[in-house]
């Protein structure tokens, strides 16, 4: 299944697909989490949102729409405009719904610092966003591995 525009969301209409939200501010970054994800065959629906005000509105929207599908994992640039990365880890630990939704905190960052504050807000992991293009496409990698384990405990949960 393709992955969504930008600004789009859709609900898991299958299993073997997963939701992915991506929180980040750069265009250029948005682009080159899409085409890690595409390059490594993860099949996903994707949802985009630019800022921290967006991030944290969407996220007050998943508490008050039960009808709104809790993503499987987000993708969060800890420098996001408005409200960073470390306030929407906060508020989405502190959501009623998708509190245990699994994120991966993405930065240019390779502070020793940012790294441990993504780790004490339950991130799953910490991806230093490289410079090399190769390097950046190991996201998709990352992200396959953890859709392919959410799926064997779906698959082990139903069997």
């Amino acid at each position: 299944m393709p992955l969504a525009s930008p600004g789009e969301g859709a609900m898991n209409e299958s299993q073997s697909d997963a939701y992915i939200v991506i929180a980040e501010d750069n265009p250029a970054d948005v682009y080159l989490v899409k085409e890690a994800l595409r390059g490594h065959g993860v099949e996903c629906n994707v949802s985009v949102l630019s800022d921290g005000e967006q991030t944290l509105k969407f996220i007050e929207n998943l508490d008050t729409d039960s009808n709104a599908p809790c993503p499987d994992l987000w993708l969060v640039d800890l420098h996001l405009p408005k409200h960073d990365g470390a306030e929407i880890l906060t508020r989405l630990r502190a959501s009623e719904r998708c509190w245990k939704t699994q994120v991966i905190v993405m930065s240019s960052s390779d502070s020793t610092e940012d790294k441990a504050q993504a780790e004490g807000h339950g991130a799953l992991h910490y991806f230093r966003k490289p410079g090399d293009l190769d390097e950046f496409m190991k996201l998709g990698s990352l992200v396959k591995e953890y859709v392919r384990q959410r799926a064997m405990r779906w698959l082990d949960a139903h069997a």
